[in-house]
């Protein structure tokens, strides 16, 4: 039988679900970069299955790392709040625009990449962090 998400962080600590769920975060993500659309924090919360938006930064947070850590687009800038706008976390380079970042995300070739694995996900946290 299939592994579901909710399965596989059901009793894993906090510092486990982060990782799990980015892998989840990552498909969902890259799905609607290919059509150029962008996500509500909300319609990603449901999606998870998640009360309220509080575990979405942590998830957020390893697919963001994992793209600066490889040269990728910052894939979580079309994550944005009801008033159309990325998280207080993102980080917006100099020179940059959030327009311009989510032109270079909707424009990547996410679908030829092998996605990223739970323990990628988890190293590019640990990195972040040191």
């Amino acid at each position: 039988m299939p592994t579901l998400f909710n399965d596989e962080t059901e009793g894993a600590g906090v510092g486990e679900r982060g990782p799990v769920r980015a892998l989840q975060a990552w498909q969902y993500l890259i799905a609607r970069a290919a059509n150029r659309q962008i996500v509500r924090y909300k319609e990603l919360r449901d999606l998870m299955d998640y009360p309220n938006d509080n575990p979405l930064a942590g998830i957020l947070g390893c697919v963001a790392y994992y793209c600066m850590q490889h040269d990728l687009p910052p894939l979580t800038v079309i994550v944005v709040n009801r008033h159309g706008e990325p998280g207080g976390g993102f980080p917006i380079p100099a020179g940059a625009t959030i327009g311009q970042l989510r032109e270079d995300v909707f424009e990547y070739p996410w679908f030829k990449l092998m996605p990223p694995t739970i323990d990628e996900f988890a190293e590019a946290r640990r990195l972040a962090r040191e």
